[in-house]
Formats: structure tokens, sequence, C-alpha cells
């Protein structure tokens, strides 16, 4: 554990002086920050009417129609995980190619150190960073609770499904990176495997009904969709692992294959 740790910390250092991080760090939560102030208007827009359409029928169960949860929070983290489905390959991409290019791939695969060690080392400095990504929520979580009352559990199951699916997203870049040398390649590779395992549960209604049973249950989309409506399934969760062990392991037998030939 201590190599991973070591590990860890030099690429985690290696990320926090990229200025390639900090553009994506800002560009992201600009982003954010403008689909929150967007989200929270036309909650309050349709809070407001819903007030008055109360008084004018005599029942506020009309009030009940506006949740903060899902015209705020779903909004957020759904629009989240597009941005880090578009950040993650960016972030990504030198995690191997910028050694291969640079030429000290060489010299860390004959190091005192196993394949799975640097892999592990690598993809705990993306748990990390993204921890960091998530942490930027913060300031806007505590407006949320200050002023309003969010169901604090939906919006734990939501950044949790959100937490999986960045750590996949990085589990998947980091196997492109080990790859090619070529950072740009990285992002391409990486871009569309994510875009196909998103994608794959559009073609669930136009299969054989077992085979879109299947369809369905391999999508990335569905089970992270049931993390941000407040449902922790276990089948979603042993989905994402699964999903990060499969990439990561496919990242060793690329190093492998590499360092041979």
């Amino acid at each position: 554990m201590a190599k991973v740790w070591v590990l860890m910390k030099r690429e985690l250092y290696s990320l926090l002086v990229s200025p390639v991080s900090y553009v994506v760090l800002g560009v992201m939560a600009l982003l954010f920050g403008y689909q929150f102030v967007t989200s929270l208007l036309s909650f309050d827009q349709m809070l407001m009417v819903a007030e008055t359409q109360a008084r004018l029928a005599q029942n506020p169960d009309v009030l009940n129609r506006v949740n903060l949860n899902e015209m705020v929070i779903l909004g957020m983290t759904g629009y989240s995980f597009f941005l880090l489905f578009l950040a993650a390959p960016i972030l990504t991409m030198r995690f191997f190619s910028d050694e291969k290019a640079q030429s000290t791939y060489e010299l860390l695969l004959t190091s005192p150190v196993s394949s799975w060690q640097i892999i592990l080392g690598k993809f705990a400095a993306a748990k990390v960073f993204l921890l960091l990504v998530l942490a930027t929520h913060l300031i806007f979580l505590f407006v949320m609770f200050f002023y309003g009352n969010p169901e604090w559990r939906a919006v734990v199951s939501a950044y949790l499904g959100l937490y999986l699916a960045g750590l996949s997203f990085f589990a998947i870049g980091i196997f492109a990176s080990s790859l090619t040398k070529s950072a740009i390649v990285a992002i391409f590779i990486a871009g569309g495997i994510n875009l196909s395992i998103i994608m794959i549960g559009s073609l669930g209604p136009h299969v054989p009904q077992n085979l879109g049973r299947f369809i369905e249950a391999a999508s990335f989309h569905s089970h992270f969709t049931e993390f941000n409506q407040g449902v922790i399934q276990v089948s979603s969760c042993v989905y994402f692992v699964s999903l990060i062990v499969l990439f990561l392991g496919a990242t060793q037998i690329s190093i492998r294959s590499l360092s041979r030939a």
C-alpha cells in the first residue's frame, strides 16, 4: 500500500499543477453555477404559480407538486453527469500517454512496483481528484439546505451515483490512455467508449425482449438514473464497481502486452 500511496501522491500532484485541470475545473464550476442559478429561478417561478393556484383553488396540495429535489437537485446532478462525461477523458488523457511521450514509461515499468500498483496509484489519484471536483458543489448544497428543505437521502443517493459514474469514466479514461502515447487519441477513445455504454440503453426497445432486458441491465444511464431518483440498488452499485474493475483489468492487460512488445 505504501507504493500505491507514493504513486497516488505523484499522480495527484501532476493533476493539481496541470493548467488543463484548472481550466476543466473552472469551466465545470462556471457551467454548474449557471445551471444552479437557472434551476433555482425556474423553481421560484413554478412555486409562485403553484401558490397562486393553491389560493385560487383553495387547495394547498397543489404546492406538493413543486418538489425541490426533482426540479433542482436532480437537474444539477444530471447536468454534472454530462459534464463528467466530457471532462473525464480530458483529465485522464495524460495518465499513461505522457509517460510514453516523455520516455518515462519504460522506467516506470522497470521500477520495483507491479503493474497493478501503478494502475491503483493512478486510479486512487483520480478518486481524490473527483472528490475535489464534487466538493465545488458544497456551496450550492449549503444554499439549498439553508434556504430550502430538500430530502437529504435523495441528495446522498444522487451524489453517490454521480461519484460512481465519475469513477467509471475515470477508469475508462485510464484504460484509453494506456493504449496510446497521444493524449488527443486517448480523449477520442475514452469518449467513444463512454458514449457507447451510455447509448446502448436506447437499443432496448428495438431488439427482442430477452435481449432488451440484457441491454437495459447493461445500460450505464439507467443505473445512474436510479441513483439520481433517490433509489440505491445493490445491482446498480455492483454494476459500477464491475465496470471499474473491468476497465482497470483491461488497463493491466494493455500495459503487460505493450511491455512485452
